[in-house]
């Protein structure tokens, strides 16, 4: 939900209320694809309380956040952040963090500071506001609304 809210509080407020138009989109199975078919010898989609899906772990010490491109990077690298900081908050397990995009042959390491940990807690609250609303919220006008699954529920 970490990525939805840094992306479009309206689709978050769908993905939680269990309103899904990605099961079809292309670009969700091409990047599922990707994940499965990169990092072989690591370990792959590992849930932690049911709460985060880890998308690879290396070593035990490193988790990757994969994603078919780099297009919409801050969420993203937020969502990656979010998992650093549930690990350590949660777990005690402070970890390195990488984004990598395999099709752009690019990897970021990730460091969770300070001041991201604030951050991901004010998100954390006002995305359990967003989530517990009757209706969703107003839609918003973004560069990349013609690309998103929900589009014709929005726009249309």
């Amino acid at each position: 939900m970490v990525q939805y809210y840094y992306t479009c509080h309206r689709e978050l407020w769908f993905f939680a209320n269990r309103i899904n138009m990605n099961y079809d989109d292309e670009n969700i199975k091409i990047g599922r694809q990707i994940q499965r078919d990169s990092y072989d010898r690591n370990t792959k989609e590992v849930m932690v309380d049911g709460k985060i899906a880890v998308d690879v772990l290396e070593d035990e010490d490193t988790v990757y956040e994969v994603k078919k491109s780099s297009a919409l990077e801050e969420p993203s690298i937020m969502q990656l952040k979010y998992y650093l900081w549930y690990l350590k908050n949660e777990k005690g397990i402070e970890m390195d963090g990488v984004m990598a995009y395999p099709e752009e042959r690019e990897r970021r390491r990730i460091e969770l500071t300070e001041e991201d940990e604030r951050e991901i807690e004010e998100a954390v609250e006002e995305i359990r506001e967003i989530i517990s609303r009757e209706t969703p919220p107003k839609r918003e006008e973004k560069p990349f609304c013609e690309n998103c699954s929900f589009y014709d529920l929005c726009w249309v």
